[in-house]
């Protein structure tokens, strides 16, 4: 049969570890939120890039087109 400070004790350890859990759970969620923002930030990112690309495929068609033509070789 386990005393009261037997009890005690053990109450003490569980506490310690629950603490421990407690404060390794605020890092974990503390982490996760820096990631989903830098997630957030690098898909905001990729999609500007892709906005921005769009334009400067189209003019490189365009002046390739226009060499084509210049050299002579269009079809």
């Amino acid at each position: 049969m386990k005393t009261r400070v037997d009890i005690l004790k053990e109450q003490g350890l569980i506490m310690t570890k629950l603490k421990r859990v407690q404060k390794e759970n605020d890092k974990l969620r503390h982490n996760l939120d820096i990631v989903t923002r830098e997630a957030s930030f690098w898909e905001n990112q990729a999609k500007a890039l892709i906005r921005d690309v769009r334009p400067l495929e189209a003019k490189v068609a365009k002046l390739e087109a226009q060499l084509r033509l210049w050299k002579g070789t269009s079809p």
